[in-house]
């Protein structure tokens, strides 16, 4: 009987994942172009959100250059869902053009998660990538720095001294905030992975205090809070991965109902007034929002009153701050549960493949809660752009270094767990 490995079906899918000699990715230039149009949609991402049209071209263009079809499993048909989803909410909702402008926000979240996922197929694509998100994130840093060093706004009194904040120009602050604090959540994500050579480490280590600075003097409290819960996570995962994991899981999707729909509202407005000088007793008239985001989602409970319209029915003129409401507003019950979808097949799937990764998928969801909770973080690109990059991370050390070749077949094999990339 010849020996299984000797087969010619296992020789044809060895032979496919093995690159060709001399060459640093297992594909043709093409494939090198398709993965350079990612890292310019990973950068432009985080320097400004005024730009998803620019955005959702590169996705586009990264997956067609690819020369293949993406692998479409579970939670990217979710997240494609949610996309085409977004577009038919145009049939009711009160201004077309604004729905067609957030369907489209929608759409690059949902295609840069995809691309992620297909594209990322070793671990240095994964690297590059992620580098170029976070040289965007570096350089909004090094902005925010710079406006507190250029004397245009008065010094403050203490680190915590939140009425004095400090952004880029043209940029909203609480993007600012948010793609630093997901900068954190990437290059912390990065770190875990096992058996890298000190320089990358290294690279991945020096941009934690730069964006940690641009979060601090920036303000936001969301983002401030998330920092916070990184190191939190990461002892208590340690301690007991497990437990951990079963905790955030049950404890994050809970809170993000329930705190939206008026439990736990003393507790916020106490403590909106303890934590930093800048507070108004109702977390900046997000108390006083969510209320009638609950009620106008209520009108149309399955199918949302259309994506983006919520700010133009409010009394207020400003979005509903809230990951459950702002959904729920744009797409209704049934866009919300395919919302959920992509995030609980994504992470449920990776989380069952090893210890470390229970660990990232709890890292994960720690991480943007508070942000999710008070921000508008639903169609961020960082956001989608990490949780593809997770589920593209090795639960086994890389080998290299310079006594240690990488296999390179091996390096590129799927996880056992059905995972894996084509």
């Amino acid at each position: 009987m010849p020996n299984a490995v000797g087969t010619p079906a296992v020789r044809k899918q060895v032979e496919a994942l093995r690159p060709a000699a001399g060459h640093a990715a297992p594909h043709d230039s093409a494939g090198l172009l398709a993965v350079a149009l990612l890292c310019a949609g990973a950068f432009v991402s985080a320097r400004s959100q005024d730009h998803p049209n620019l955005c959702l071209a590169l996705i586009v263009g990264a997956i067609a250059l690819s020369g293949r079809a993406p692998r479409l499993r579970p939670a990217d048909v979710a997240a494609l869902a949610v996309a085409v989803w977004a577009v038919v909410t145009r049939m009711w909702t009160v201004d077309g053009d604004t729905t067609l402008d957030a369907a489209m926000t929608y759409a690059s979240a949902a295609l840069i998660f995809v691309a992620i996922r297909h594209l990322a197929v070793r671990v240095v694509t994964a690297y590059v990538v992620g580098g170029c998100y976070l040289l965007g994130c570096v350089l909004s840093a090094w902005g925010v720095v710079r406006a507190a060093l250029g004397g245009n706004l008065p010094a403050r009194s203490d680190a915590l001294d939140l009425t004095v904040r400090f952004g880029v120009e043209g940029v909203n602050l609480n993007f600012t905030a948010y793609t630093l604090a997901t900068g954190c959540l990437l290059a912390s994500l990065l770190l875990t992975v096992r058996g890298q050579h000190w320089a990358v480490r290294a690279l991945l280590a020096l941009p934690l205090p730069v964006l940690a600075c641009g979060v601090l003097l920036n303000g936001t409290k969301g983002a401030l809070v998330a920092l916070t819960l990184i190191p939190v996570h990461l002892l208590a995962s340690r301690l007991s991965p497990r437990v951990a994991l079963t905790t955030v899981s049950i404890l994050v999707p809970t809170s993000l109902i329930l705190v939206p729909l008026g439990l736990g509202n003393d507790f916020l407005r106490q403590f909106d007034t303890n934590f930093g000088q800048r507070s108004t007793g109702d977390l900046s008239g997000r108390l006083l929002v969510w209320p009638e985001a609950i009620a106008t989602w209520s009108d149309n409970v399955f199918l949302g009153i259309g994506a983006g319209s919520f700010p133009l029915v409010n009394s207020v003129g400003v979005g509903a701050h809230n990951l459950l409401l702002t959904v729920g507003n744009d797409l209704g019950l049934l866009g919300l549960l395919a919302y959920a979808a992509v995030f609980a097949l994504a992470l449920g799937e990776y989380a069952r493949q090893s210890t470390l990764a229970r660990q990232r998928a709890g890292l994960y969801l720690v991480t943007l809660f508070p942000i999710w909770l008070t921000g508008h973080w639903e169609t961020a690109l960082g956001a989608w752009l990490t949780l593809g990059l997770l589920t593209a991370l090795p639960n086994t050390p890389v080998r290299v270094g310079r006594h240690r070749r990488t296999d390179p077949v091996r390096q590129d094999l799927p996880p056992a767990s059905g995972t894996g990339r084509p």
